[in-house]
């Protein structure tokens, strides 16, 4: 699971980026951006090596303000991105993976290893379909889950459980 908390690193390097992309967003031509790119990045370099807590902090604030104010009006979305033109437009291409049972062996033997990883992978989840399930059972609560989120592998190695959906999933773009 992700920490609930962003270091202080991680919130400059994220607002450094932001600030880049937003500057891509304003300059069309490459060399100017690049220009802009440059001068952002010596101004991120003169408090790199900023010992004092307090006074980072208030430098990564007076960024925040800095780029809220400055921010594109209309920001370059990538079109794959959520927001972007094509976001998600090929999930009703996505076929599940029970349809592969349904392909003719002559189809099959064009991808001979993904076919036999994918005959260990059905064994292995017939073999370990019992205890996925006991573990849950287990771990749920008599009055239901809280979450949609599954529980972790117990030991170092194992699998955790219902891991078949993620083994197989179809491929995020068709070809």
């Amino acid at each position: 699971m992700a920490a609930a908390y962003l270091s202080h690193r991680q919130k400059v390097l994220g607002l450094y980026k932001r600030a880049l992309r937003h500057i891509e967003s304003w300059c069309v031509f490459r060399d100017k951006y690049r220009f802009y790119a440059c001068l952002l990045r010596a101004r991120f370099d003169e408090n790199k090596d900023e010992k004092d807590m307090v006074k980072a902090v208030k430098l990564l604030k007076l960024g925040e303000e800095e780029f809220w104010a400055n921010q594109h009006p209309q920001p370059y979305i990538f079109p794959d991105s959520p927001g972007g033109t094509s976001y998600e437009r090929y999930d009703c291409y996505k076929v599940p993976e029970w349809c592969l049972e349904f392909w003719h062996p002559s189809e099959k033997a064009e991808y001979p290893d993904y076919f036999s990883k994918r005959e260990k992978w059905k064994q292995l989840r017939l073999e370990s379909w019992e205890k996925e399930v006991k573990q849950l059972q287990e771990e749920t609560q008599s009055d239901g889950p809280k979450t949609e989120a599954l529980p972790p592998a117990r030991k170092e190695g194992h699998l955790p459980p219902l891991w078949w959906q993620y083994v197989t999933r179809p491929r995020e773009r068709p070809m």
